[in-house]
Parts: structure tokens; C-alpha cells; sequence
């Protein structure tokens, strides 16, 4: 894979992030229910970040084990169950189908996937960002996936 190609569609993926993405904002508070009767069952906990469904793992998974998972899934063709880890920008900036066209170019120019090596986590401009090295039969690339504030993903990328 050139590294045009490759500085392409990183850059394609930053802007799609970068242009649908908003900041994220605290959930507004809502009225207090009157409290249940003693006599009537709890009623079970609101999930983190209501309407957004479930991901992959509980959001309060550290990053660097998110990541690996999420890459595993995307790995074995679920690109559907790594979008569930996505804000609501990312998932409309890159859903299922459009990832799944990544990924395929993406093996089409460096090959059959291999290995993926061990996450390393820092923090860049206030995200959590997980570096990934992925192995692939023409090299290497880094998969760089980065955190809101609510622990979901809010960019994916994929370097040289």
C-alpha cells in the first residue's frame, strides 16, 4: 500500500469524524419520579448513555481493551458490532456498510490480516486514543481509535 493511499484514507476517515461530530454534552438531567411503593419490584438501572443500545463491552471497559476487541470484530466481519461502540456522529459518519468498504480496501493493498500486537493508551487534546499495530501479510498499519468522554468511540483511523 502506497503511502498516499494509506494518508487517504486516514484522512478520509478524520474528516468524516471531524465533520459529523459534535461535542459531547452532559445528559440532561430529568425530573425525579415519585418514589415507587415499597411493595413494588426496583425497576432495573437505566443503562450509560440511554439511546445509544449496548456496545461491544460495558463502556467502563478500559479503552485498551475495548479496542482490541472492537478490531477483533471487525477482524471476523462484524463491522454492525463494531458500530454499536460508536458515538451517534461516528455511527453516522462511518456506518456498517462503509466500514466494511474500508476494511476490504484495506486488505486489498496490505493483504491478509495476521496478528494484531499489543494496545498502547495516552491521552491527546482531552480524548482517550488506543494505538493498535496490526500486522497484515504487506505490512504493518496502527489502528488509532479515540474516546469521548462518554468512553465511546468517537474516531477511527488507520496509519501507516
Amino acid at each position: 500500500m502506497t503511502r498516499n493511499t494509506l494518508i487517504s484514507v486516514s484522512a478520509s476517515l478524520l474528516l468524516a469524524a471531524c465533520c459529523c461530530s459534535k461535542p459531547a454534552q452532559a445528559p440532561q438531567a430529568a425530573a425525579t419520579p415519585p418514589a415507587a411503593p415499597a411493595t413494588e419490584a426496583a425497576a432495573p438501572a437505566v443503562p450509560p448513555n440511554p439511546g445509544r443500545g449496548r456496545g461491544i463491552i460495558i463502556p467502563s471497559a478500559p479503552p485498551a481493551i475495548r479496542s482490541k476487541t472492537i478490531l477483533h470484530e471487525l477482524v471476523n466481519g462484524r463491522p454492525e458490532n463494531v458500530i454499536s461502540d460508536f458515538t451517534p456522529a461516528m455511527k453516522e459518519a462511518l456506518p456498517a456498510e462503509k466500514l466494511a468498504a474500508v476494511w476490504k480496501d484495506i486488505l486489498a493493498k496490505m493483504g491478509e490480516y495476521q496478528s494484531m500486537g499489543e494496545a498502547t493508551q495516552t491521552e491527546e487534546q482531552g480524548y482517550k486514543v488506543v494505538y493498535v499495530p496490526l500486522t497484515f501479510a504487506n505490512g504493518t498499519l496502527r489502528a488509532k481509535l479515540v474516546y469521548d468522554n462518554t468512553n465511546y468511540v468517537a474516531g477511527m483511523f488507520f496509519q501507516p
